[in-house]
Formats: structure tokens, C-alpha cells, sequence
């Protein structure tokens, strides 16, 4: 069994387990087949997440959001390519089958975690692990050289709230001078990140938010070619209700709801 000590790479094992919960629930969301065979491999005391139903819930919603998101680029774009920065352990491009068999994806985390994706998750013939931290532009560049005219989808998936506003401006703006595509990632507002301490999973882990986003187009301000798609929150999916109380607050008052974002951005 493999162990987990980092404190960010930590985070990976949260949306991993809610995941592994949801497929064992009588009507799952995503129903995800790496993490009931991942979870059982991992040394980690899981059972400090268990109760987690927001995070289940909504962990499950947002990969199914974002599965989709790839399922609609590939359709539309047949030779673009897919890149998970800050993948963790998680198994998108097994979910989507054979329709992304023709896909290039880069699977792009911190060099600890990859190491233990290669273990765990080996790479299926069309995947490249990428042990660098997204903030770092080589791997832009030999990402560039190699698919020089191609679109790309970036999928950021529980990863920005944990790093500073000046970092993530950075990273976009540096994706945006080099590439054309696609942006698909989740924000936490001004209200999550202050109560971040009280996550029902995250309260568990060592790591704290930092990034605090309110406006859905912050991010066209950063570079010209930057453009908002889409805006989801949670209640926007029927099945949140399965969350419980906390979907009916969400209901009820804006700044609740506006808490948490799933974004969709074009770079043109």
C-alpha cells in the first residue's frame, strides 16, 4: 500500500474517496470505476472523509460536469488535445471510453503524485504523465512545440482555490498568450474560502483555500482572448438535492449558491 504525507497532494484523496462513495451508492452520480479499484490501495485513514455528503454530492457533480465538458471539445474539436492540470488520481479518460481513444491527454500533477498515478493508474496508450507544477511554462512550451496548431481544453478541477490570486492570474494569462481552446474549472467564492476551515471534508486535511473568485468573469479582465462560456452552480444539477439541507440554503440565499462556480472559458 502506498502513503500520502503531503499536505496539497493530500487534497488529491478527498475527491478520490467522495468518488469511491458515490459509486457505492444505490443510484450513483459519476459511478467511477478507478476509485473503487484505487481507494482499497492507498494507506490513508479514509474514514475521516465518510461523512462528507456535500462533498460526495458535489464531487461527483463536477466530474460529470467537466467529463462532459471533454466529451463535447473532442466531438467538436477531433484534433484537439485534452490536459488535466492537477489530475491527482483521477480517471477521466478511462469514464470517457472510446471516444477519446484518438485524444492526446496530458495528465499534468506535482512529480510525488504522478509517481503515484504510474503506480496506481497507468497511462493508456493516447496519456503522457507530466510531473511539473502547473504554474511552471516549460511545460507549456514543449506542450506548444508538439501540438503547434492543435485546440486544447485545460481542465483545472479542485485546484485553484488552494493558490494565491496572482498565481492563478498568472497561469491564465500565460495559457492564453500560447494557446487557443478551452478552460474548464471550478472557483470558490469570497464565503467558502473565509469558512474553508469548516469544509465537511477539507476541515479533515492540512491544506486551506486561497483563491477567493465572486465574479464568473473576473477572468476576461486578465487577458483580451479570454472569454466566459458558462457559469454552473450547483443547483443548476437536479441531483444536488441530494445533498440535502445545504441544497435548499443554496436555494434560498445568493451568496450561498454564488460559493462555489463551475467556469467554462474559451481563449480565442
Amino acid at each position: 500500500m502506498l502513503k500520502i504525507q503531503d499536505a496539497v497532494s493530500e487534497t488529491l484523496l478527498i475527491p478520490l474517496y467522495m468518488k469511491y462513495l458515490d459509486a457505492q451508492q444505490s443510484r450513483p452520480i459519476l459511478n467511477d470505476p478507478a476509485a473503487l479499484r484505487l481507494v482499497p490501495q492507498i494507506d490513508y485513514d479514509f474514514a475521516l472523509f465518510r461523512a462528507a455528503r456535500n462533498s460526495r454530492v458535489g464531487t461527483a457533480l463536477r466530474a460529470r460536469y467537466f467529463d462532459q465538458v471533454a466529451a463535447d471539445f473532442i466531438r467538436h474539436h477531433p484534433e484537439g488535445i485534452v490536459t488535466i492540470l492537477g489530475c491527482g488520481l483521477d480517471g477521466r479518460r478511462e469514464r470517457l471510453g472510446s471516444a477519446a481513444d484518438q485524444t492526446p491527454f496530458y495528465q499534468l500533477d506535482l512529480p510525488d503524485v504522478i509517481a503515484l498515478r504510474e503506480a496506481l493508474l497507468p497511462p493508456q496508450a493516447n496519456e503522457t504523465l507530466v510531473p511539473a507544477s502547473a504554474f511552471d511554462t516549460g511545460w507549456m512550451e514543449r506542450l506548444r512545440q508538439s501540438h503547434p496548431a492543435a485546440p486544447v481544453l485545460f481542465i483545472l478541477e479542485g485546484v485553484l482555490m488552494y493558490f494565491a490570486e496572482a498565481q492563478v492570474r498568472e497561469l491564465f494569462q500565460q495559457l492564453a498568450q500560447r494557446f487557443r481552446g478551452e478552460i474548464a474549472f471550478d472557483v470558490a467564492g469570497t464565503f467558502m474560502v473565509k469558512h474553508s476551515d469548516q469544509h465537511d471534508a477539507l476541515k479533515h486535511a492540512r491544506a486551506r483555500f486561497d483563491f477567493a473568485c465572486d465574479d464568473d468573469r473576473q477572468m476576461e479582465s486578465w487577458a483580451a482572448n479570454l472569454h466566459l462560456v458558462s457559469a454552473k452552480h450547483m443547483t443548476d444539477f437536479p441531483e444536488a438535492k441530494d445533498i440535502g439541507l445545504n441544497y435548499w440554503l443554496m436555494r434560498l440565499f445568493p451568496k450561498i449558491r454564488h460559493a462555489y462556480r463551475l467556469l467554462h472559458y474559451r481563449i480565442d
